[in-house]
């Protein structure tokens, strides 16, 4: 299937992206149009909008289509699908990259948000998190003072009661953590020293950590993660202070890594998904898909997001990828957009 995408990715420059993570993305909340609460009132895409407003071409895949928006711009945070609901948690807003402890609720189902009664126990960015059931599993991330963190702990959605588990083996953040076959992989990530090597691994069932013999072969941080049929696919990053093209695979039962194309331009920040037999990525202006059953078919092009922006929300639900909130850069900040891209 041939795919096309309208515009390229704004580099961001070296060191920038992990200034970003410790800095926060803006010096003051989001104005219009990125405040949106309802379809009529979101970003535009129409041709001749500014540099944050993308125009699209593809008439071979579905475009993105802007949604109700959240109540808190916010980005590097944690989301999670429980049923038919999307959990955004915590993450950071503002100058400094205010922590944020507040968790908002889509219903997939009706488009609406919500604000939880649930809070965070702690205010985190660039951390974690997995779900299981009502379960939602949470793993390191930087704190208000930008130290990363071993933090582990599960939240009971249906109690709203969080509880302290073991911690994470080695502290880090802008890492990911990917369910494969019962087992939760933490891949990559960086701690005060730099990027972190280690693969950490948690089993729900035991609720114990073990550590692989084989680490990451190209360490880095702000990756993205999909779980595939043949094994864990980790896309870009930041490494050796500039944006990677890198796309690794590990294969959990084997315990072997192995590289697949890498990507048409370095990317970090992204969104990343597995669905429909594909994986998706998207970035600024960028969005790509692989067949991770074809990987010498390389990646191709698709649609972009309706607003350019990084750190945000990438989430898939019965066929419907949806990219919420994030980081816009032209102004720097952070943002209420959420898109969805139905491919059913």
């Amino acid at each position: 299937m041939p795919l096309r995408r309208s515009l390229r990715a704004r580099a961001l420059g070296p060191g920038l992206g992990v200034l970003l993570l410790l800095g926060g993305c803006a010096a003051e909340e989001a104005s219009e149009p990125d405040a949106a609460v309802s379809p009529s009132d979101s970003p535009s895409v129409s041709p001749g909008s500014d540099s944050d407003g993308i125009t699209t071409e593809s008439e071979e895949l579905p475009e993105w289509q802007p949604i109700a928006g959240l109540e808190t711009p916010r980005d590097d945070f944690g989301t999670a699908v429980i049923g038919r609901e999307i959990w955004a948690l915590g993450g950071m807003t503002g100058e400094r990259g205010n922590r944020l402890l507040s968790i908002e609720i889509l219903d997939t189902r009706t488009g609406e948000w919500r604000t939880s009664d649930i809070e965070m126990p702690r205010g985190l960015a660039s951390f974690e998190v997995v779900a299981d059931g009502p379960l939602v599993y949470a793993f390191g991330g930087l704190d208000a003072t930008s130290t990363a963190t071993a933090f582990s702990s599960v939240l009971d959605t249906r109690t709203g009661t969080w509880r302290r588990l073991d911690a994470l083996p080695h502290a880090r953040y802008a890492h990911t953590v990917t369910a494969y076959d019962g087992l939760y992989y933490v891949i990559g990530g960086r701690d005060g020293d730099g990027p972190v090597a280690e693969v950490d691994v948690f089993d729900p069932r035991t609720e114990e950590w073990t550590t692989l013999d084989q680490p990451m072969p190209n360490a880095r941080d702000s990756h993205k993660t999909a779980a595939t049929p043949a094994g864990l696919v980790v896309a870009g990053g930041f490494r050796d202070f500039e944006d990677s093209d890198l796309v690794d695979r590990f294969d959990p039962a084997t315990g072997e890594w192995s590289t697949l194309p890498t990507l048409p331009e370095p990317m970090s920040r992204s969104g990343v998904v597995f669905t429909e037999g594909m994986v998706w990525i998207a970035l600024h202006e960028s969005a790509y898909v692989l067949d991770p059953s074809d990987p010498e078919a390389g990646w191709e092009e698709a649609n972009p997001l309706t607003l350019s922006r990084h750190g945000m929300g990438f989430v898939v639900v019965d066929g419907v990828i949806y990219s919420i909130g994030g980081c816009a850069l032209n102004p720097l900040r952070d943002v209420r957009t959420v898109d969805r891209l139905e491919l059913a």
